[in-house]
């Protein structure tokens, strides 16, 4: 099973919504709601095939899911996201059907825009008299 790469990652859930920011390279990912439910059961060390099985629960769920699926953890464990964890029991407890609004595709979302003010120091990178979150000129 996985968890968070918690050297690396810090992780959020609310209102449905996950949020993964890299507090080492500054980037920071989002993804749809059932995107999002999958990741928290992940990080909760729930397992892959549970998971699947309670997807496959929801309304009109796609022949295909267990691909996606799998395809969304390769991705999770290609960005360094999620790491080898310890197991916990679970994971096929039904999901809310309001996670396939937007559908039953799985993309993880990756931003750039924030990263020199996520990375930055506001002792020492602030501009002082702009104050923050002006940066200074490098």
């Amino acid at each position: 099973m996985y968890k968070l790469n918690e050297e690396k990652m810090f992780y959020d859930y609310a209102d449905g919504q996950a949020v993964v920011i890299n507090y080492q390279t500054g980037m920071y990912y989002g993804m749809n709601l059932l995107g999002s439910a999958i990741l928290d059961r992940i990080i909760a060390g729930k397992d892959v095939e549970e998971i699947i099985k309670a997807v496959k629960k929801l309304p009109q769920c796609p022949s295909d899911i267990a691909e996606r699926v799998h395809s969304f953890v390769k991705e999770l464990k290609e960005k360094e996201i999620i790491i080898d964890g310890p197991a916990v029991s679970g994971g096929a407890e039904p999901l809310p059907n309001e996670v396939t609004e937007d559908g039953f595709e799985l993309k993880l979302d990756m931003f750039a825009e924030m990263a020199d003010l996520l990375l930055a120091d506001p002792v020492h990178d602030v501009d002082m008299q702009a104050g923050w979150p002006k940066l200074k000129d490098r």
